[in-house]
């Protein structure tokens, strides 16, 4: 256990920040991948999701996250020229070395010498993803990694739109697809405040109850919080938000994906900036040793941190109301 665990936990069981979330085939293959040059099992494991997209695409952003940057995932490109996987993964993981580069802060504080590598990155990012696009024209994966370039690349409106719908015409409701478009949107890139929210209850509303797009207006919220405050924060109409979410995610069915940590890991924040710890706890509680600081940057410069802190904090509020 690291220092930081430590102090942030105390006698709290650890938990493991591995975006894989507990899936431990995946795991292997992109140790395999990274430390033995050996993309067998990665072509495997891909070719076994089938058209299960959301495990799909939670597999190629853990391999691209490991591969970001690696020869390796070039020479499984060269070498498996049919399968659009390799490209996938690859796109990805270019767009990650892109972003990687070029940092979180906003545009006037990044580094001058960081652009001309955030550029051509993206530029080929964007060149695979619609390579893989091509030989796979089921599969919304790569539609969604075009998606996330569109906002790096600050395209037209009319590009995003095509881009967007393309997406939609596979897979209407895929997570990954409409956090990025919601990126898009949002009043710091290429949108405003009016038509992110818009964009996120509509989304939100039109999911089946249990679907992790029901969470989407929390992200939308922490967006209007990184820009204006907690001005409104559980209230008005951000409080139906919140009510809505409670109603038809945490109190229904949920449906389990291969990222749900991250989802929990959203509303545990939102709760604790609310004061609401015990509800937090609940949440912190649902993902287990499987962490994630989905959503914790727009909080903290030290995002895990922030998130030990908040879990500690949570679990032991709701320990001592249970004894009160």
């Amino acid at each position: 256990m690291t220092a930081l665990n430590r102090l942030s936990l105390g006698f709290l069981p650890s938990v493991s920040f591995d975006q894989a979330y507990g899936d431990q085939e995946l795991r292997a293959a992109a140790n395999r991948l990274v430390k033995h040059g050996d993309w067998g099992p990665a072509r495997d494991l891909l070719l076994a999701s089938g058209s299960d997209w959301a495990l799909k695409d939670h597999r190629v952003q853990y391999l691209s996250l490991r591969a970001a940057g690696k020869p390796v995932l070039r020479e499984w490109a060269e070498v498996d020229r049919e399968s659009s996987d390799p490209l996938t993964v690859l796109s990805r993981a270019e767009v990650i070395r892109g972003w990687t580069a070029r940092g979180a802060k906003r545009a006037k504080y990044v580094r001058k010498d960081a652009w001309p590598t955030f550029f051509s990155a993206l530029a080929h990012a964007d060149d695979l993803a619609a390579q893989a696009s091509e030989r796979a024209p089921l599969d919304p994966t790569p539609l969604a990694t075009a998606l996330h370039i569109a906002r790096g690349l600050s395209v037209s409106r009319r590009e995003f739109d095509a881009r967007w719908e393309a997406l939609a015409a596979r897979d209407p409701l895929h997570r990954t697809g409409h956090r990025h478009a919601l990126q898009y949107l949002c009043a710091k890139w290429s949108g405003s405040h009016k038509e992110m929210f818009r964009f996120a209850r509509n989304a939100a509303e039109q999911a089946p109850a249990g679907h992790p797009l029901v969470v989407l207006p929390m992200v939308a919220q922490l967006e209007m919080r990184l820009a204006k405050g907690n001005t409104g924060m559980g209230s008005g109409r951000f409080g139906m938000d919140l009510a809505r979410v409670r109603e038809r995610w945490s109190e229904a069915e949920r449906q389990q994906h291969p990222r749900i940590a991250e989802d929990h890991a959203l509303l545990a924040l939102y709760l604790s900036l609310l004061g609401r710890r015990p509800e937090a706890a609940a949440h912190f509680r649902a993902m287990g040793r499987h962490a994630s600081t989905e959503g914790w940057v727009y909080t903290s410069l030290v995002p895990r941190g922030a998130f030990l802190m908040g879990r500690a904090a949570a679990l032991r509020s709701a320990d001592g109301n249970q004894r009160s």
